[in-house]
């Protein structure tokens, strides 16, 4: 096992520069993978067996990686940036509230990830992706389990170094606990009233649209940041028992009805929370399944809509306590005796 194995990604000002620290994640997955293309020229010549060395060009493709973390109530802020088309957030004396938006244009910045790899020697290895962007995302909670959120990145590029020195630094929040299936609560409403279910799952999925492979004749290979290029689709599952009230949910799929989706999470740490709206959600399916070793169960299927109202299809609120303010700066000079 590697236990110094780390991931951190840092906001970049430009697309491609890398950023000049990382804030950590406790991945779950080392994914990272890059791609090269090869350009092989084969023509006819006398004496060739196969193709010649010297007639192949390796080309830098970027590639993708995965962030696959257990989501923590404290820290968390800037993997849900990635995923999500718009941030902003207000402070108060005590906490920093971060409001989490899709949109019709992706605000997103991008990142540097980098992964840290050490040799069975015990030799670190930085891994320096530059130019990451966020493709798709899944956020999911299920009865004894830690609520997991996993973000897909393209990237532009990829170096690696041995030097210590070179390595980004990593920081860590001080103190953060997991949200969990127990602190995990779900609201569904239709035509105005809640409908209760016992659910022992949720997952939402985000499918960005984004157009990754912006490669031109620039005289480089490495490709431009990725855009919105289609529109992005955001689906869900819901399975629980099949009781009088979810009865009611599958009434509302046959019916095509429009119900709004509402997730609450509380943290451990004190002034924690975590929450996730969809305003208009449409179940795609389907009917309930009786069983002869259990009861009948319920899987709900769902997308998420516009709803057409001008507020955003899906909106995250993440709580955390607000960052300590900045130490302020040592005194120079000689100090003045009087």
């Amino acid at each position: 096992m590697a236990l110094d194995a780390a991931i951190g990604i840092g906001e970049e000002a430009t697309y491609g520069t890398p950023a000049e620290s990382t804030i950590g994640y406790e991945g779950k997955a080392d994914s990272w993978k890059v791609a090269k293309e090869f350009i092989e020229s084969v023509g006819f010549r006398r004496g060739m067996q196969t193709a010649r060395a010297d007639r192949r060009n390796i080309i830098q493709m970027g590639g993708e990686g995965e962030l696959e973390v257990d989501l923590l109530d404290v820290g968390a802020a800037a993997l849900l940036s990635a995923a999500f088309d718009k941030h902003t957030f207000t402070d108060t004396a005590t906490a920093r509230v971060h409001t989490f938006e899709t949109a019709t244009v992706s605000g997103a910045p991008s990142w540097t990830a980098q992964m840290i790899r050490p040799t069975v020697e015990g030799q670190d290895v930085a891994y320096r992706h530059v130019g990451c962007v966020a493709t798709e995302w899944e956020l999911t909670a299920e009865t004894e389990n830690a609520v997991t959120l996993n973000v897909s990145f393209d990237f532009q590029d990829v170096s690696h170094s041995t030097a210590p020195a070179e390595a980004l630094p990593i920081d860590y929040p001080a103190q953060a606990r997991p949200y969990d299936w127990s602190r995990t609560a779900l609201t569904l409403t239709r035509g105005g009233s809640a409908v209760a279910l016992d659910a022992s799952k949720f997952s939402m999925t985000g499918d960005l649209g984004m157009k990754t492979d912006r490669r031109f004749l620039r005289g480089t290979a490495l490709k431009k940041k990725p855009v919105r290029a289609a529109v992005p689709t955001y689906e869900g599952e819901l399975e629980g028992e099949f009781t009088g009230e979810s009865l009611k949910l599958y009434e509302a799929f046959v019916a095509g009805e429009v119900v709004s989706l509402r997730v609450d999470l509380t943290g451990l740490t004190p002034g924690t929370s975590f929450r996730v709206e969809a305003p208009a959600i449409q179940f795609t399916g389907e009917s309930p399944e009786a069983s002869t070793d259990d009861v009948t169960a319920h899987t709900l299927p769902f997308r998420v809509l516009d709803p057409g109202t001008g507020e955003a299809a899906i909106t995250a609120v993440y709580t955390e306590p607000k960052p300590a303010d900045p130490a302020p700066p040592k005194a120079t000079g000689t100090p003045d005796k009087g």
